[in-house]
C-alpha cells in the first residue's frame, strides 16, 4: 500500500454513496482519493412491530438524493466521471413486475431467527454444505422462507430480488442488477446461483427472481434524466455495480491481497480477511470480492460499547472537556492512557447486543475490585473490543501478516496501539476516514475508465496516515488478558442462558 500519487487529471470527480444501517454518507473524491465534499444523513427508519426492522424504498431514495445533491452542488458536476454505491448486506429487498417495492427488510431484522431451524432443520445441513455458511435469520434465504410462510401475497409478487444498494442503483439507472459480493450469498465456490439451495428450502419460485450479476467495477447502467434531476449528477454518468458495504470498506482501505486483514472499528465491529478461495478460511461469512474472496465476522456492538459506557458513566469527563474547551474524546483518550495495559486485572465482554459465536451472551465486567475506577472500566471496554475483533480475525483462519484499521474508533491513538499489541501485528490507518464511500467511488472510477484496474485505483487513491507497531513488553500481558477473556466466556455459557430467560420474563 503506497502513499497517494498525484492525479494526472486533477479535475476528475468520483462520487461514492455508502448507504449504511445508521447513516447515508455521500463523498466526492478527486482521482487521487482526495476528499472534495461530503454529506451525511441519518438512514430513515420505519416504525414496525417488535423484532422487525424495515426500510421504505422511497424514503431511502429521498435521503440519498438529498445527500448526493448536497455534494454535487459543491463540486464541478461536469467533471463527475463515475458513481459507485455501497450498502448494507443481507436483509431482503424486492420489486414487483412494475418496479414497485414489495419488501425492504434490513439485516437487523429478527423475525426469521428460528424459521429454518423450525421448518427446515432436516435440510439445513445440506444448505450449509453447499453455501459454506449457515443462514442466521436476517439473511435473504431465511427471510424468503419466512415470507412464503407468513406473507404469501408479498412472496408471490416478487419479480426481482435485490440488496439495499441495488435499490439505489436501480433508482439511479432504471436497471435491475446486483454485483458478485451480494450475489455470492446465493452460491458456494462456483460463481453461479445455486438452484438446489432454493429447492431444498421450498422457495424455488424465488429463484427466477434473482437479478443479473454485473462485476463490481463495471457499469450496471448510467444516470437517467429523472435521477439527474433529483441528484445533480450529470445524465449519462456511468454507475458501477458497486459492493456490499464491508467489501467497499475493504477496498477503500486498500486491502486487496491475501495476507491483508481489515478491522472496522465502528458501531458494529467487523473483522475481514482477503482469501484466494472461500475454503481458505474457516469461520465468518464468505463473499466474492473482486477477483478473490473475503470472509468477515461481525461484533454486534463494537464502538457502540464505548458510547454506552461514556453516556452512562462519563459525565465528569464531559464536564472537564467543556471546561477545557476540547472534545470529550480527548479526555476519554487521556483517561484510558493513564491506565496500564490489562486494566489492572479487569476484563470486559463487549456483547451488549449478543455475539455471533454465543447467541445468548451479554456484556459484563469481570474482576472488578474496590480500587478500580471508571478509567479502568473504560480501558477494559477498549481492550475487550480489541480482543474480540482480533480473535474473530484469527478464527477466520487466514494467514494475516498486516492489519488495516478503519472506522471512527481508528482515530484513537491509544485504541489503535491496543490493536497492534493484542494482534502482535503492525496496524496501519488509512488516510481517508470514509473508506466505504471511497471503495464505492473507486468502483465508479474503474467503471468510467479513470483507472485501468482496481490495483491502479488503490495505488493512486489509498494512502496511509499512521502506523502502529506492537510493543513486545505489552504483547505478553495481552496474551494473558485474552486467555482470561476466553475462559470467562466459556464459563458463562450456562449463566448467559439463565440471564437471558430472566430478561425475557420482565
Amino acid at each position: 500500500m503506497s502513499s497517494r500519487d498525484s492525479d494526472p487529471d486533477p479535475g476528475t470527480v468520483l462520487v461514492g454513496v455508502d448507504a449504511g444501517l445508521t447513516n447515508v454518507t455521500v463523498t466526492a473524491f478527486d482521482g487521487a482519493g482526495g476528499e472534495l465534499a461530503s454529506a451525511s444523513r441519518s438512514t430513515p427508519t420505519v416504525e414496525t412491530a417488535s423484532g422487525r426492522d424495515e426500510q421504505d424504498h422511497d424514503r431511502l431514495w429521498d435521503v440519498v438524493c438529498e445527500a448526493v445533491a448536497a455534494v454535487t452542488e459543491r463540486v464541478p458536476t461536469g467533471a463527475v466521471a463515475g458513481v459507485g454505491v455501497a450498502g448494507h448486506g443481507h436483509g431482503l429487498y424486492g420489486l414487483d413486475a412494475d418496479g414497485a417495492p414489495v419488501c425492504g427488510i434490513k439485516s437487523t431484522d429478527s423475525r426469521a431467527l428460528d424459521t429454518l431451524e423450525a421448518s427446515h432443520s432436516d435440510v439445513l445441513e445440506t444448505v450449509v454444505d453447499r453455501l459454506g455458511w449457515e443462514p442466521f435469520g436476517a439473511d435473504p434465504l431465511s427471510l424468503l422462507v419466512w415470507l412464503r410462510e407468513h406473507d404469501p401475497a408479498a412472496y408471490d409478487r416478487l419479480e426481482t430480488l435485490l440488496f439495499s444498494k441495488d435499490v439505489l442503483t436501480h433508482r439511479l439507472t432504471g436497471e435491475r442488477s446486483t454485483d458478485p459480493s451480494e450475489a455470492s450469498v446465493f452460491y458456494g465456490p462456483t460463481p453461479e446461483y445455486d438452484e438446489e439451495v432454493f429447492s431444498a428450502l421450498d422457495i424455488e419460485d424465488a429463484f427466477d427472481a434473482l437479478p443479473p450479476v454485473v462485476p463490481s467495477t463495471e457499469p450496471c447502467g448510467t444516470v437517467t434524466a429523472a435521477a439527474a434531476a433529483r441528484t445533480g449528477l450529470p445524465e449519462g454518468t456511468p454507475v458501477a455495480a458497486g459492493l456490499h458495504d464491508v467489501a467497499a470498506c475493504t477496498l477503500g482501505a486498500g486491502v486487496t491481497e491475501p495476507g491483508d486483514g481489515l478491522l472496522i472499528l465502528g458501531t458494529w465491529g467487523q473483522s475481514v480477511a482477503v482469501l484466494d478461495a472461500p475454503e481458505d478460511g474457516e469461520s465468518g461469512l464468505p463473499r466474492r470480492y473482486l477477483n478473490r474472496w473475503l470472509r468477515y465476522e461481525g461484533l454486534r456492538s463494537g464502538a457502540a460499547c464505548v458510547e454506552w459506557f461514556v453516556e452512562n458513566c462519563g459525565a465528569d469527563w464531559r464536564r472537564e472537556a467543556g471546561e477545557r474547551g476540547v472534545s470529550p474524546y480527548v479526555v476519554y483518550e487521556e483517561a484510558v492512557s493513564d491506565v496500564s495495559p490489562g486494566a489492572d486485572g479487569l476484563v470486559f465482554h463487549p456483547f451488549l447486543k449478543g455475539s455471533t459465536d454465543h447467541p445468548n451472551s451479554s456484556g459484563g465486567f469481570y474482576g472488578l475490585r474496590l480500587e478500580h475506577t471508571s478509567a479502568h472500566m473504560l480501558r477494559a471496554v477498549y481492550e475487550g473490543i480489541a480482543i474480540s475483533q482480533t480473535s474473530a480475525l484469527e478464527s477466520i483462519g487466514a494467514d494475516v501478516d498486516a492489519i488495516r484499521l478503519t472506522g471512527g474508533g481508528a482515530q484513537s491513538e491509544a485504541w489503535a496501539q491496543m490493536f497492534a499489541d493484542v494482534s502482535t501485528l503492525p496496524v496501519t490507518v488509512p488516510t481517508e476516514r470514509e473508506t466505504g464511500a471511497l471503495g464505492a467511488a473507486l468502483c465508479g472510477g474503474v467503471a468510467a475508465g479513470v483507472y485501468p484496474t482496481v490495483e491502479a485505483a488503490v495505488d493512486r487513491a489509498v494512502g496511509t496516515a499512521v502506523r502502529y507497531d506492537p510493543d513486545p513488553e505489552t504483547e505478553a500481558r495481552y496474551r494473558a488478558v485474552a486467555d482470561a477473556f476466553a475462559e470467562v466466556g466459556d464459563a458463562m455459557e450456562s449463566p448467559w442462558e439463565t440471564l437471558k430467560s430472566l430478561a425475557q420474563e420482565r
